[in-house]
């Protein structure tokens, strides 16, 4: 294997590995969250995880040569980031934000074969050690807000949710990693086993995002053209704004006995109500609020959570961010998709959409693990190559565009 940069190569490897420190880190802890639960000082082997990751994203932006632009956009989002971080104690967007910055240079398609990887086996290691210790805890019975008593497998998670989510990470980056090798039937497969996960779990929305995901990444393989029309990247945007209304709109704002917000929360058992109540609790500060000391975490928040937060992922990040960031995320959110759209990346567009409408309806999904960070970071750079004269592009670059 020929090295065109030594440094480039060591840093972009470094970002590999911390990869896979923080994919394994929220997959290694949701999956002893039961052991975890029962014993809190068991989370920091597992925490150190995360802090290594962290240090290697760190080590990453040191060895990257950056222009002065992004130096100074770089800095000032840094600045946003920790201002958020000491108002409410959350701590996913920062480290997202770490993510992003550290993603120039970066091949999108080798960093999720690597989040595959580490997170396939964290789950796996994760499953055994539940059947063998506790195979009596994989179903909960109960109402889950559907009006009826459900049986559903929550394997070694503390919610059904929160499993299928897991399932759709690993199903997004296979797909993304491999979609242009898989033939027919490997879609069908992808698309059965799913459906079976569904059955188990009846998770709606991590069925109908898999669902989705799988069909996009089809069209993608075997109809690529279609996604070259402007009309495409239009849905995609007239999709992501409908999605920011409507959750802004009925989550704070919407008449509470309207039919349409009471048919639109009994649909998704109630996260509308739970929305408005935390609204009611906390407000919109500027920089965010743990909403009244209800922000959950996976064992890295500052302020326990010692209540029931809202699971809209849209309300979630404008409560607990503000409204700075969820403009800026926004914002990001819509120029990412014109940008990737126009630079010809049309399997990173599906991997940040499903991301986006996973994350508008779960809690579980606003920014920890669910692959927004990475794709954000190529389009960011992405951004100021457009604005760049045309130069002649090296060896790797050709590379790395051939493989999208």
């Amino acid at each position: 294997m020929q090295i065109y940069n030594k440094r480039q190569f060591l840093a972009e490897h470094i970002f590999y590995l911390g990869t896979i420190l923080y994919m394994a880190y929220y997959f290694l802890y949701i999956s002893f969250y039961w052991y975890i639960e029962k014993d809190p000082l068991q989370q920091l082997p597992i925490q150190r995880l995360f802090y290594a990751g962290m240090i290697c994203f760190l080590v990453k932006i040191i060895l990257t040569k950056y222009q002065w632009k992004e130096v100074i956009v770089g800095i000032a989002g840094a600045v946003v980031m920790y201002v958020c971080w000491k108002s409410s104690g959350g701590i996913d967007y920062p480290a997202n934000y770490l993510i992003l910055f550290a993603m120039k240079d970066v091949n999108l398609k080798k960093t999720m074969k690597a989040a595959f990887c580490s997170a396939f086996m964290a789950l796996c290691y994760g499953f055994t050690w539940f059947l063998v210790n506790a195979p009596d805890k994989l179903t909960t019975v109960k109402d889950y807000g559907r009006g009826i008593v459900e049986t559903r497998f929550k394997f070694c998670t503390w919610h059904a949710n929160t499993i299928h989510l897991m399932i759709l990470i690993l199903i997004l980056c296979f797909l993304y990693a491999y979609y242009k090798k898989c033939k027919w039937w490997v879609f069908l497969a992808l698309f059965h086993f799913n459906y079976e996960f569904f059955v188990l779990t009846k998770s709606r929305t991590s069925f109908y995002c898999g669902a989705a995901a799988i069909i996009a990444f089809a069209v993608l393989r075997y109809f690529r053209d279609i996604f070259k029309s402007w009309i495409m990247m239009l849905l995609f945007q007239i999709g992501n704004a409908a999605g920011i209304f409507l959750s802004i709109y009925y989550g704070l704002y919407a008449d509470v006995t309207s039919p349409n917000f009471m048919r639109l929360d009994a649909f998704i058992t109630g996260r509308l109500s739970v929305a408005r109540q935390c609204y009611l609790d906390s407000g919109i500060p500027l920089f965010g609020s743990n909403i009244g000391g209800k922000v959950c975490g996976y064992g890295i928040y500052m302020q326990a959570n010692d209540g029931y937060v809202t699971e809209l992922g849209i309300v979630r990040t404008l409560l607990e961010y503000g409204p700075i960031v969820f403009v800026i995320l926004c914002a990001a959110l819509f120029a990412a998709i014109w940008i990737l759209h126009k630079k010809g990346y049309y399997g990173a567009m599906i991997l940040l959409e499903v991301g986006f409408v996973a994350c508008a309806v779960e809690a579980y999904f606003p920014a920890a693990y669910n692959l927004k960070a990475f794709v954000l970071g190529l389009a960011f750079y992405q951004f100021f190559q457009i604005f760049q004269k045309e130069k002649k592009k090296t060896r790797r670059e050709l590379k790395d565009e051939a493989a999208v």
